[in-house]
């Protein structure tokens, strides 16, 4: 019987290169698509108080809502669905529609929209971006200030409802003028988008005004000192507030997401049970980390769940899906 020899095994280096480029070419990456998406988003969002710095622009604002950060002093054309309830609640009316669009749009798409349209989202990832890498916090502290946003939404809820309970029982008057600009809500008052799209804007509107009608010669030490000192507290403590904001975010990837957001810490209550979530596959996947160390929200993938994942704190980035090197990872749904 004649014995036939298996062909031999090509091993070399240029059987290597082909196998490289071919699983190159058949690679999808989200990170190209996700930033297109962003990017139009952000400008969806912010064009309104980017060109209010035009002083002959009088635009008309449009009050959808949805579960991304978007204050309504950035006179975007989409608003929060927080800051909808908040000033729903400041006028003794309940908040169906906001609660209802985050109750569904959370249980198909968990925190999708933190990751992928979220204009605050996105400022951080370019922060990150420009820093080059993604640090990671020391596992008990970031464990124990994740709950900080859920106190500062409990906070938020306790002063809005409150106040919104007095309203419609007729007695909330003085409540209201004692709140004053956190009368709106407590987000709606301290915010670094709202001062970054809407505070700054106006101020600069402003000033290039009466740089206009008055010329430069108006622009004495006296006259600056005066506006300074006309300027709200409030007003300072929010270009401070942006200012830690910026600062925090170069220290911390998604550091507004992670430990402050009032609307990530609602739909993170969703996410867990979302339609939308991850799959790893244990065969292809080789343990190796390099998506923990790509994940934004520095969430512990390698310990839930293969089957389908659904962390509180994901945001459905695909960070780590483009980052696994054996492509172990995929979104899976339902």
């Amino acid at each position: 019987m004649e014995t036939r020899k298996a062909p031999p095994i090509d091993t070399s280096p240029t059987r290597t290169l082909r196998e490289r480029l071919r699983l190159t070419r058949a690679r999808f990456y989200y990170w190209p698509v996700r930033t297109i998406v962003q990017l139009g988003f952000f400008l969806l969002f912010s064009g309104i108080g980017i060109m209010s710095l035009v002083p002959a622009f009088n635009g008309t604002r449009s009050w959808v809502v949805l579960p991304v950060v978007a204050s309504v002093k950035s006179q975007a054309q989409v608003t929060s669905t927080m800051d909808a309830i908040t000033v729903l609640l400041e006028n003794g009316l309940f908040p169906w529609l906001p609660v209802g669009i985050m109750l569904v749009v959370g249980a198909i798409l968990g925190r999708f929209m933190c990751g992928w349209i979220c204009p605050v989202g996105f400022l951080q990832d370019v922060i990150t971006s420009v820093k080059g890498r993604v640090d990671s916090v020391e596992k008990r502290a970031h464990v124990y200030w994740i709950r900080l946003k859920y106190v500062l939404v409990a906070l938020s809820f306790l002063i809005s409802g409150t106040l919104g309970l007095a309203v419609y029982y007729g007695s909330g008057g003085d409540y209201q003028a004692s709140l004053g600009p956190f009368a709106d809500g407590l987000f709606v008052a301290i915010t670094p988008d709202g001062t970054l799209f809407g505070t700054l804007p106006a101020i600069f509107a402003g000033s290039w005004k009466y740089v206009a009608t008055s010329g430069t010669a108006g622009l004495t030490f006296a006259n600056i000192s005066k506006w300074l000192g006309e300027t709200p507290a409030l007003t300072w403590l929010n270009i401070l507030i942006l200012a830690g904001f910026i600062y925090a975010a170069w220290r911390i990837p998604r550091f507004w997401c992670r430990y402050v957001c009032p609307v990530g810490a609602i739909m993170a209550v969703t996410q867990k049970n979302s339609m939308l979530g991850m799959h790893r596959d244990p065969i292809k996947c080789s343990e190796c980390k390099e998506c923990e160390t790509a994940c934004p929200m520095q969430i512990p993938i390698l310990d839930l769940d293969w089957k389908k994942f659904n962390d509180s704190e994901c945001i459905l980035c695909m960070a780590c899906i483009d980052a696994c090197p054996a492509g172990a990872l995929s979104p899976k749904f339902p």
